[in-house]
Formats: structure tokens, C-alpha cells, sequence
């Protein structure tokens, strides 16, 4: 069902002849209706009217008993007109759960408390199905929009900007490198010049002998040849 629709209906059912205030005279609001921003959200899904200990309590439209007891300690008196369904609270019930109302019959007082406001009050509230509305719109031919659950936002991840480096790191890390390069070109040339040298290849060179001394060698060679 489309909030165009619940908004027709609260209109067309609203008249002063249907829905009556649950308190006689006409109340003084402690509290308004404020739905929550998400279903499991905090909020306060009624309203809260100025009551007494003892004050009689009645049926703000006719319908039938659907809840008459106790709930978390308090008396509650929950009445179901059709599609529609009002709660009053902390009362004392003077009717059985099952029973046919008409608007305005007195179903209860206001119990001495515990109560959820400074003074004491009586919590009214109406509801669609699952859907809190507010009851003042069944009185005071007032809409109010339905709140529109939406699913909670994630924050966007926030990027830190990289560090920026200082002038005189930049300038000390460029120095190391250019060092450090020099000295591996230079440790480079040493070795290629090391492996140069150990590769090419060697002369041997004649010893001369002193003239005194006889080359037995050549002498053999001499006496050889015819």
C-alpha cells in the first residue's frame, strides 16, 4: 500500500464524529510524535497527553478489545478498528480483551505510573500493520508523512595524501646515487681490465747465456749434422 493510500484513508476516516480523544477534556501534548530515522532506530512512535492518576480513559474510535492486560509492568489496552489499531498506556483496563467498543466508551484509567515522562501522561499511540503513524491525524485532521526507511550509508574511505619529501633528502639521495654509481663504473673497469690482462697471451723470451758457459744442447745438434 502506497502512502498516497494511508493518507486517503486517515482523511476519510478522520472525521470528529469517529475519533474521539482518549482523555476528556481535551489534553495537553507532553510529548509528539517523532518516528525514528530507521525502523530499529530511537524515536518516540506516539504521543504523550497530559493525564492523572485515576482519570478515565476512552476508545478513540469504535472497534473490538484486541489486547487487555499487562505488558513490561504497565497496563496497555491495544484497540483494533479494521485496519487501523490504537495502544494506550499505563491504563487500567475496565474491559476484556474480545469485546466490541463503540468511539468514545471508557475502556480504563490511568494507572499510578511507572510512567516515561516527568509527570504523569498517558502513551497513545496507532499503528498500520508495522508501521507507526500519528494520532493526533485521527483529531486533528492532521497528516504526517510516512518516514522513509532507507539503508544506512557507508562513508566513502578517506585517502591521505602521500608525504612530501624534504628538499635536502631529495638532494642527499641524489648524491649517494651519483657516488655510488662512480664507484661501481670504476670497479667495473678494473675488472675488465684484470680479465684483458690475464687473456692475452704471453711472449717468452730467449735467455741469453754468458759466454763461458758451453750450450750442450747445440753442441749436440753440431756433431748430429753430416
Amino acid at each position: 500500500m502506497t502512502l498516497l493510500t494511508v493518507m486517503m484513508i486517515l482523511t476519510t476516516t478522520a472525521a470528529p464524529a469517529q475519533w474521539h480523544w482518549p482523555l476528556s477534556p481535551v489534553p495537553g501534548i507532553v510529548r509528539g510524535f517523532s518516528p525514528p530515522a530507521l525502523p530499529w532506530g530511537p524515536g518516540h512512535r506516539g504521543v504523550d497527553l497530559a493525564a492523572r492518576p485515576g482519570q478515565p480513559v476512552y476508545a478513540a474510535g469504535a472497534g473490538r478489545i484486541s489486547y487487555a492486560g499487562r505488558l513490561a509492568g504497565r497496563g496497555v489496552i491495544a484497540v483494533t478498528h479494521g485496519a487501523l489499531r490504537t495502544t494506550y498506556l499505563p491504563v487500567r483496563p475496565t474491559v476484556r480483551t474480545g469485546r466490541q467498543v463503540a468511539s468514545g466508551a471508557r475502556i480504563g484509567v490511568v494507572e499510578n505510573g511507572p510512567f516515561h515522562c516527568s509527570s504523569a501522561c498517558l502513551h497513545w499511540g496507532l499503528r498500520r500493520g508495522a508501521v507507526y503513524l500519528d494520532p493526533l491525524s485521527l483529531v486533528g485532521h492532521r497528516v504526517r508523512l510516512l518516514p522513509h526507511w532507507r539503508p544506512p550509508e557507508r562513508p566513502a574511505p578517506v585517502s591521505r595524501p602521500a608525504p612530501a619529501e624534504r628538499p635536502h633528502q631529495m638532494e642527499l639521495r641524489d648524491a649517494a646515487t651519483a657516488g655510488g654509481g662512480a664507484l661501481t663504473g670504476m670497479l667495473l673497469a678494473f675488472a675488465l681490465l684484470f680479465v684483458w690482462r690475464q687473456g692475452r697471451p704471453r711472449r717468452r723470451t730467449a735467455l741469453r747465456q754468458p759466454p763461458d758457459v758451453i750450450d750442450l744442447a747445440q753442441e749436440r745438434r753440431l756433431r748430429r749434422t753430416p
